[in-house]
């Protein structure tokens, strides 16, 4: 964009009264790093009613768009409305308020949602409950993009599941990858993964983890291999801080808090020393021994060598294998026949 928003702006507010000129600066958070502030703050500090302040700032914003009409400004004003069109249609025509001027300076973004509210073809919708504020250039679209979204929270709801991105497309034929993942983007319910490989509802915990547990799940998961603990208490301090940048919990954990819920919850397995893998991946709880008992009864109890036991527990254990020998020799649960092949010692 060419045009200089906070010089436009300048030029707009100049011909306001100083009171309303003041009030819609501060409605709209116009001055340098400021925030937009509630018809009640601004008539409190005025000492006269939100509903005056409503007043004032409509009767502001009518008396600008007359000016809009003039051509040194019209010709600017146009010019910021096709840029966002084109923005808008290029994703399905609609976007979440802070992703349309993402690209923005963030220094004039104030001003360029300001302007843009003076076009007469890109409007802005206020969302509430289960969408944000976005905006959009054809209110066929808006109301297409907010019912495709309810829908898929309702099937969310009914398959209790997450999805991948090409899932969702696949399901929602006929739209591009840019208005799906735009209309994904103004739900309030509907969120990615901090690792960006699963969509869902916000209060899936493999979406929003909030318990240890479901942290260390999400670690897991995402590794695909068994970590230890240590290592996962470091990945949780990262994925707390993403968390928090997204609006997730964040918890300060000592890694002595997060051995205490993999060695509580069943959901994991100790693998090695200090390691720990999800029982979901095939690993059986135990001792060396107790695998190696596992693994003769799976064959019926027929004899095995060394070398196959071996082999079969370090599917299950990350140790030596002098570890899994040692444990051979307890001659009160294994005994090894004359062709040197072990299996359970009878009762």
């Amino acid at each position: 964009m060419e045009t200089d928003y906070n010089e436009l702006t300048q030029k707009l507010l100049k011909q306001l009264p100083e009171r309303t000129r003041k009030i819609i600066i501060r409605r709209f958070g116009l001055n340098k790093n400021s925030q937009s502030e509630s018809l009640a703050s601004i008539g409190q500090s005025y000492g006269i009613t939100r509903e005056r302040v409503r007043q004032i700032e409509a009767d502001g914003l009518e008396r600008i768009k007359k000016s809009v009409s003039a051509p040194e400004l019209k010709k600017d004003i146009e010019k910021i409305e096709a840029f966002f069109d084109k923005q808008l249609e290029q994703s399905g025509g609609v976007k979440k308020e802070e992703d349309l001027v993402a690209s923005s300076d963030p220094q004039t973004k104030n001003q360029a949602l300001f302007l843009l509210s003076l076009t007469g073809g890109v409007k802005r919708d206020k969302g509430g409950k289960y969408f944000y504020l976005f905006w959009y250039n054809n209110s066929q679209k808006a109301s297409l993009a907010k019912k495709l979204v309810l829908e898929l929270v309702e099937k969310f709801k009914q398959e209790k599941k997450t999805k991948s991105f090409e899932e969702l497309l696949k399901e929602t034929k006929g739209l591009t990858k840019e208005a799906l993942a735009s209309y994904l983007g103004i739900s309030r319910q509907i969120r990615q993964s901090v690792d960006g490989q699963k969509i869902g509802l916000v209060f899936f915990s493999e979406i929003n983890p909030r318990t240890v547990k479901d942290k260390i799940v999400l670690i897991l998961e995402e590794k695909k291999k068994p970590l230890h603990f240590k290592e996962i208490t470091d990945l949780m301090y990262a994925l707390n801080e993403e968390l928090k940048n997204n609006g997730g919990r964040s918890l300060k954990l000592h890694p002595q808090t997060v051995h205490n819920e993999l060695i509580r919850s069943d959901e994991f397995v100790l693998v090695g020393r200090g390691l720990y893998a999800l029982k979901d991946w095939g690993y059986e709880p135990g001792t060396v021994k107790d695998v190696i008992i596992k693994i003769l009864k799976g064959v019926n109890n027929q004899p095995l060598t060394k070398e196959e036991i071996i082999d079969a527990v370090l599917k299950q254990r990350t140790v030596k294998e002098s570890t899994i020998f040692s444990g051979l020799q307890d001659k009160n649960l294994f005994e090894k026949n004359k062709e040197k092949r072990y299996k359970i010692r009878e009762a």
